[in-house]
């Protein structure tokens, strides 16, 4: 997953650098509800934060990277249970109206899950291709409003099927 972050940020900076005259780079925060499938059929509902960093290429094509988590201590199986997850995505967009566009991402993602089992703490990685949809409002000239649904990488053996769905707000600089 560190390997993941890394080539995301990097693969963000090195693009923007150039591009900056160009493009509009941005900052997202977001709060996230998360649902994750497991092998022992426990509902698990991390609620957490979401950060996306990402650059505009151009009227319909974003850079995006997100960096997130999250935490359930409600499990029947666990006495605690958290995801962590880090990404790389083109973001491309289909305006509407004025102010407004729906999004599609694919890109890969990294995930980690960690579990409290009576004071023993387990930990399960998982990588691979990730994808969502959302949509957009501009609610200023630096500033939108945005939600989306995200499915993350689903290859681990204990853990699969790792949807977020996202709400927050991104500032344009």
């Amino acid at each position: 997953m560190k390997k993941i972050v890394a080539a995301s940020l990097v693969s963000c900076l090195a693009i923007a650098s150039p591009m900056q005259a160009a493009a509009d780079m941005y900052i997202g925060v977001d709060g996230a509800s998360m649902s994750v499938e497991s092998t022992q059929n426990d509902d698990l509902n991390p609620l957490g934060m979401r950060l996306r960093m990402g650059v505009r290429l151009n009227e319909f094509f974003d850079l995006e990277a997100h960096l997130g988590g999250g935490s359930d201590s409600e499990s029947a199986s666990y006495d605690s249970f958290s995801t962590s997850y880090a990404g790389a995505y083109l973001k491309g967009y289909l305006p509407f109206g004025h102010r407004s566009a729906v999004f599609g991402l694919v890109g890969l993602s990294g995930l980690t899950h960690s579990q409290d089992i009576n004071g023993r703490t387990f930990t399960d990685s998982q990588s691979g291709f990730s994808y969502g949809i959302g949509m957009e409002t501009q609610l200023s000239e630096r500033l939108d409003l945005s939600a989306d649904v995200m499915s993350y990488s689903a290859d681990g053996a204990e853990f699969s099927d790792v949807t977020a769905v996202s709400f927050g707000l991104k500032w344009y600089f």
